[in-house]
């Protein structure tokens, strides 16, 4: 057993972060989600719906589309956090999603994270996710808005979005 600290150190550089969080405000609707490298490097994502959708459904587009970007940086080993207990328990097993629309977004989250061998989905109080939350709240056109942010515009569920590119393949492949 090593017990250099500096050893250990570097063992646990190799996992992501990655934090996410939905919002809904009079002037938009929509998940926040940060995806961070072990060397720090940062990805903020605030993304606006053209749909309409519950919390429960935001929390979840925020997972899927941090775990699309995971998935595209071809991200190995990641820590996702969110103050969502329904989408944590469900995610982790905990709960069975009894609403078809949110079993729906459960199964394409499973899809995504048998993708990233090494994962873990962690529970967090709101006060611990506030990173998340500011940049869930974003406005398209705010004066205060940090050029890093990316902005995405969902035009229907990914939840529908998955189902026809599946679709497309299967008729193409």
């Amino acid at each position: 057993m090593n017990t250099d600290p500096e050893t250990n150190k570097e063992a646990n550089l190799g996992a992501w972060t990655l934090k996410v969080d939905g919002s809904s405000t009079s002037e938009r609707s929509g998940p926040g989600l940060i995806l961070k490298s072990p060397e720090g490097f940062t990805i903020q994502t605030a993304i606006s719906f053209g749909f309409p959708a519950t919390n429960n459904q935001e929390e979840y587009e925020a997972l899927i589309a941090g775990l699309k970007l995971s998935r595209t940086l071809r991200v190995q080993d990641l820590k996702i956090y969110s103050d969502s207990q329904i989408v944590v328990k469900q995610t982790n097993g905990e709960y069975i999603a009894k609403d078809p629309i949110l079993a729906k977004y459960q199964a394409l989250v499973q899809s995504y994270l048998a993708s990233i061998p090494n994962h873990q989905v962690l529970q967090i109080c709101q006060e611990e996710n506030k990173e998340a939350d500011i940049i869930s709240k974003l406005v398209w056109n705010s004066s205060d808005l940090d050029c890093s942010v990316y902005f995405e515009e969902l035009h229907k569920p990914s939840i529908e979005s998955e189902r026809s590119w599946r679709s497309k393949a299967t008729k193409t492949g």
